[in-house]
């Protein structure tokens, strides 16, 4: 455990509570008749992006493009489903992230469109297809850890998720507060019927809480006690965590899918926030302004111009918060 303790707080800054945000969005895309693309399409995407819009070839897999990236750091890749494309934005400031992300998903939607792949603004795909693709050598432990109709659950799922920095301080304040707010997080959040599905129907035998997990901890050390209690994923093996002698921690962290999770991204200290459903690009701004309601920074609610954020309702949640 002390390796755990020691990564979340040697060489840590404390820099101030949302100082940067990143986030990762996830769009399923669907042909004009509002079906999954196809793999063809996607790849099509995905190289279109390449040589059209000065974006770079990342992974490859076979004769498969499984990634790429631009300039400023921004990357995008397969979210398990063929259809489903994730975009990572790289970290920046709170009043700027929604804009980078925007420009980006818009350019995305440009070069999908010349391809008859149009965004699909929903945060689960109702098709009985499958859907999954395996991008990575990842992909394809969990594959044989999980098997194929656990992941297809999944795989049709598509979420928006936000990293906000913290000081090592307050983690687990602003953890613990979030997970007070657990209930207005997961009243309109449809996918976590799929993920108890995933995880009672996988044939991994996972622990219950690997997915959600506890809400409230008394220090970072109850933080990693409680962490620990999850085997490690090596090959397609669960492994006791004390067994594991060489640990790849940020692959451990991103296995174990609390709601509310701690990260780190160089010497900066991170809350990513899992529980947000996708919808339309328009209403980012205002779960943004949720999320920061939640946390208790009001006086982060104003754009560069220092003009109160637009107000636009999630129609997947709730108006009043």
């Amino acid at each position: 455990m002390e390796r755990l303790i020691r990564y979340f707080t040697e060489g840590v800054e404390n820099k101030p509570i949302a100082s940067s945000v990143g986030m990762e969005v996830e769009t399923s895309f669907v042909d004009a008749d509002g079906q999954p693309i196809s793999l063809e399409q996607s790849q099509r995407l995905l190289i279109s992006m390449c040589n059209n819009h000065r974006w770079f070839a990342g992974k490859i897999k076979g004769q498969l493009l499984t990634g790429i990236f631009d300039r400023n750091g921004n990357r995008i890749l397969y979210e398990l489903g063929r259809q489903n494309i994730e975009l990572s934005a790289v970290p920046s400031k709170a009043e700027d992230v929604l804009n980078n992300v925007k420009e980006v998903l818009d350019t995305l939607y440009l070069a999908g469109k010349e391809f008859g792949a149009f965004p699909s603004f929903q945060p689960i795909l109702n098709t009985d297809e499958k859907l999954l693709v395996i991008p990575d050598e990842r992909d394809a432990i969990w594959l044989e850890l999980d098997g194929r109709d656990a992941l297809e659950l999944l795989a049709r799922t598509s979420a928006v998720q936000f990293t906000i920095s913290v000081p090592l301080y307050q983690a687990i304040v602003y953890l613990n507060r979030l997970g007070e707010n657990i209930g207005k997080f997961l009243r309109n959040y449809p996918q976590e019927e799929n993920w108890r599905r995933y995880i009672k129907e996988s044939k991994a035998n996972y622990h219950p809480m690997r997915y959600g997990g506890p809400l409230f901890f008394d220090s970072i050390e109850d933080y990693c006690r409680k962490l620990i209690k999850h085997d490690v994923v090596v090959g397609p093996n669960l492994v006791p965590f004390n067994q594991v002698q060489d640990l790849d921690i940020p692959l451990y962290l991103r296995s174990v899918w609390w709601y509310f999770r701690l990260r780190r991204y160089g010497n900066t200290l991170c809350i990513e926030i899992r529980p947000m459903c996708r919808a339309e690009d328009k209403v980012m701004r205002s779960d943004q302004h949720f999320i920061f309601e939640v946390l208790g920074l009001n006086n982060y609610a104003y754009n560069n111009n220092g003009y109160p954020w637009k107000y636009l309702p999630n129609p997947n949640r709730p108006e009043s918060y």
